[in-house]
């Protein structure tokens, strides 16, 4: 017997995941500011932020600390902390203040001994060894030139770079999501972002969301940047989740300590140190 052969049930699964796919992409990627940010500048390159985003296909929010700058200006600098059962340093802001910070977040991720994950640089001191985990996708360092945040296989090692962390996943690239972020464990998040012309910016969540959700966030216009992203790598969150904030002599700093000990930080320091002034 001689059977006929109908497009139709092909056709209609085409046409149901056209019907599903914008659908899809707004539950991912559709972020917006949402109300009035509290913002402060201390000078041209540099200015704190608290940045609320909302998802309106189901009204979810996540608000974030931020610390705005720009790489002419500043540099990174890597605390470590020490492999001790003690931390160094008592607070966050205690570190950042030694090391004359004007801003930073909690650092790259770590054993439980205390020995990181991936290659350290802090002052120019190496520290554990290049890895090549799943996790440890991307690399963040300063050097003679500036800031820089690369993939782990465009990374090339040098002499003169001073701080560095392996770090990631990688959140963001080229204003997209990177695709097969986790969709699930949702916690607070620490991340770093640029738009590759100089703006950069550190930032922690006091909100818990997943990896997707972060890379959707970062990858909308506005949402929690002003300029467009061209990439984000992500840093230890949860309970490592650290932020601290150098608001002037008048005003308090904004602080988020973490709720256990790290083993060490990513900070802001201007590299010439005239150029900030109190407000």
């Amino acid at each position: 017997m001689r059977r006929s052969f109908s497009p139709r049930p092909a056709f209609s699964s085409f046409l149901l995941w056209l019907l599903l796919l914008p659908a899809s992409n707004a539950l991912t990627a559709d972020w917006s500011p949402a109300g009035k940010s509290e913002r402060q500048e201390i000078s041209a390159d540099l200015a704190y932020a608290k940045r609320t985003a909302v998802r309106p296909s189901d009204g979810k929010q996540v608000t974030a600390h931020l610390a705005f700058f720009t790489s002419r200006t500043f540099r990174l600098e890597v605390i470590d902390l020490g492999a001790g059962p003690e931390a160094a340093y008592p607070t966050l802001e205690a570190a950042f203040r030694s090391e004359d910070c004007v801003a930073g977040v909690n650092g790259g991720f770590f054993h439980p001994d205390w020995q990181p994950s991936g290659l350290l640089i802090s002052k120019g001191r190496r520290i554990n060894r290049f890895e090549t985990a799943k996790l440890l996708s991307g690399v963040i360092y300063s050097d003679d030139h500036g800031i820089h945040l690369v993939r782990r296989g465009r990374f090339q090692d040098h002499s003169s770079i001073n701080a560095l962390l392996q770090t990631g996943p990688y959140l963001a690239e080229d204003a997209r999501p990177v695709r097969g972020l986790s969709a699930s464990d949702p916690r607070r998040r620490t991340f770093v972002a640029t738009d590759w012309r100089g703006h950069w910016v550190i930032g922690a969540t006091m909100s818990s969301l997943t990896l997707a959700e972060l890379g959707a966030i970062l990858a909308s216009p506005d949402a929690l940047t002003p300029w467009r992203v061209d990439r984000a790598i992500n840093l230890d969150g949860g309970s490592s989740t650290g932020f601290f904030f150098d608001r002037g002599a008048d005003r308090a700093p904004v602080t988020l300590q973490p709720w256990k000990r790290v083993r060490n930080l990513l900070g802001i320091c201007t590299r010439f140190r005239s150029v900030i002034a109190a407000p």
